[in-house]
């Protein structure tokens, strides 16, 4: 760039003190320009957007004074009535008892129906020794009686358990056949034995020892409860779970199994509360 492009006198026209002082002339007309550039960048940052899309040169929406942003706001998802919980990994049977064991006293703010979100068979197994400790709980410290309706949600591997209060006792105390359930039992099958056994008014015990097998059950009764709804009447069915020592074959003394006692009920929710 030439001298005369800068704005500086030509080199020889004038003298070394006219020279100098045209230099620095010119270097205050730089500063002063800067900072107006500086001044108008600051400005459209602050308060400047295009005006037919009313958004800034980022391109986020525009802010408010305090900072929130333009655009609407999502809503919160409204829940059903009661409790909700997701129980994962960091959750133990004693903690999701306790809750349900919250719901049940007569001071909760909310209480029933309780609904139990668990993805595969660890959290499932969680969640339905939770439920057993509860339902021992709320009998002996509250004469109250709870059962659960497993559900499935979005796939199979997925279950939510809803946790409800039933008028009366389990009518299952001194199970006759007792069903046997393994990690490699098929679910579907022993669903489909179990709604027999519904559409004939008869209970049903299933026993699971471990995680995958606790996991099969659920399933299992899941998959009952849809074949029932299938038929078209007003057979379904809800489980007790609850903690048994048996004897077992190739182990010595007794071993701690978790039994669901599956009996039929009214569609979706056990018999209402008598309260």
């Amino acid at each position: 760039m030439s001298r005369r492009q800068r704005g500086l006198p030509q080199q020889g026209s004038t003298s070394p003190g006219e020279e100098d002082a045209a230099i620095h002339q010119r270097l205050d007309e730089l500063v002063r320009e800067t900072q107006d550039l500086k001044r108008a960048l600051a400005a459209k940052g602050r308060n400047g957007y295009d005006s037919t899309t009313k958004r800034s040169r980022e391109g986020r929406p525009r802010r408010s004074s305090q900072g929130e942003s333009k655009r609407p706001k999502r809503e919160a998802p409204t829940e059903t009535v009661g409790r909700v919980k997701w129980v994962s990994a960091e959750d133990d049977a004693k903690g999701v008892g306790r809750l349900i064991v919250g719901a049940a006293m007569a001071s909760a703010v909310v209480g029933f129906p309780v609904s139990l979100h668990a993805k595969y068979e660890a959290n499932v197994n969680t969640a339905l020794k939770g439920v057993a400790i509860a339902t021992k709980r709320c009998a002996e410290e509250q004469g109250t009686y709870v059962a659960c309706a497993p559900s499935f949600r979005e796939n199979r591997n997925e279950l939510t358990l809803t946790v409800v209060k039933l008028a009366a006792p389990s009518p299952v105390d001194n199970p006759g056949d007792v069903l046997t359930v393994a990690r490699a039992t098929d679910y579907r099958v022993l669903a489909g034995a179990v709604a027999k056994r519904a559409r004939d008014d008869s209970a049903s015990v299933l026993r699971a020892i471990g995680a995958a097998a606790v996991f099969a059950a659920a399933r299992a009764l899941a998959t009952c409860r849809e074949y029932l709804e299938q038929d078209g009447d007003d057979t379904d069915v809800v489980a007790v779970p609850r903690f048994s020592k048996v004897h077992v074959d190739g182990r010595d003394g007794e071993t701690t199994v978790l039994e669901l006692c599956v009996f039929p009920s009214t569609p979706a929710t056990p018999p209402p509360d008598t309260d």
